[in-house]
């Protein structure tokens, strides 16, 4: 049994593994990241499309600690304020007007649902 439960171990902490950084990739490909700040004018891009639309709303997201492990740190965001998506720039940036709070080169963005 001993054995049974030793072989069997392994790859279900693989498999484990493997979903939990799946899970945490395509969480972070969902958030933009704010390209440049200029007042309350805000450029986001993104990783992957669809862009948001013209007229979104979205959260703007401050890294507010960082959760050490073996692997890759996990960042924990909260919201530093809302913006207004107001035209799209290309294939990957949106350009939003800040609607309420602040936002700094180093946030992120992600649709406020």
């Amino acid at each position: 049994m001993k054995s049974f439960a030793a072989c069997l171990s392994l790859p279900l902490l693989l498999a484990g593994l493997t979903m939990g950084s799946v899970a945490y990739a395509a969480d972070s490909y969902t958030d933009g990241w704010v390209g440049h700040v200029d007042g309350q004018r805000l450029d986001v891009c993104y990783r992957v499309t669809p862009l948001p639309a013209v007229g979104a709303r979205l959260e703007v997201l401050r890294t507010s600690f960082v959760v050490p492990n073996k692997g890759l740190p996990r960042q924990q965001f909260a919201v530093a304020g809302y913006a207004t998506v107001t035209s799209i720039i290309d294939a990957h940036c949106v350009r939003a007007e800040l609607t309420q709070g602040t936002a700094k080169r180093t946030d992120h963005a992600r649709r406020a649902d």
